[in-house]
């Protein structure tokens, strides 16, 4: 399977995952170690990557289809039209991969015009 697929799979059950509310099997998707980071906080660790997907979804986010993606062996750079309790971002983000699970990645949201 070609990396680019990979890479779109795997941000598609992402957004499936948050649709579902379902953020425990998110949190599976990162290693036990991992790092998340944001302007505003920082989240280490499956357990606190659960509380800030918990506290995401109170935004009520609305995700929209990749606008660009560029990938290496293990990293995604993404970013996508959000709508964050009814206003419009641009996410950005990192995604770094190890054994598979997420180790590291990064976001944020900047406002659209």
């Amino acid at each position: 399977m070609a990396t680019t697929t990979i890479a779109n799979d795997f941000l598609d059950t992402q957004v499936r995952l948050l649709q579902a509310g379902d953020t425990s099997a998110l949190a599976e998707r990162y290693a036990e170690d991992a790092v998340f980071i944001r302007f505003d906080f920082e989240a280490r660790g499956r357990a606190e990557i659960k509380k800030m997907f918990d506290g995401y979804l109170t935004e009520n986010p609305e995700v929209g289809d990749l606008a660009g993606v560029k990938i290496t062996e293990d990293l995604i750079l993404y970013q996508a039209p959000e709508r964050l309790n009814g206003k419009q971002y641009w996410a950005v983000g990192t995604l770094y991969f190890e054994n598979g699970l997420v180790k590291r990645q990064t976001a944020t949201f900047v406002e659209r015009s």
